[in-house]
């Protein structure tokens, strides 16, 4: 995903409830893609229903929900 679609999302998913984030990070998934990362609380399955809409995919990795475009 482009940057500017990782800082929407993080408000989308804050704005929705879905997340209570104590950490978030915008970092460089392959050239010119970028991944979210939140470290906090949230309700998994909630989140999937809500990255599929958005045509997004999550996973898991150290404690962090990833989300990023495939």
């Amino acid at each position: 995903m482009k940057r500017e679609e990782a800082v929407v999302l993080l408000k989308e998913l804050g704005s929705e409830r879905l997340i209570q984030p104590s950490l978030a990070l915008i970092e460089q998934r392959k050239p010119d893609r970028y991944q979210l990362q939140i470290r906090g609380d949230y309700n998994r399955q909630l989140i999937g229903i809500f990255v599929k809409k958005r045509h997004f995919s999550f996973e898991m990795s150290n404690n962090y929900l990833i989300i990023f475009k495939p």
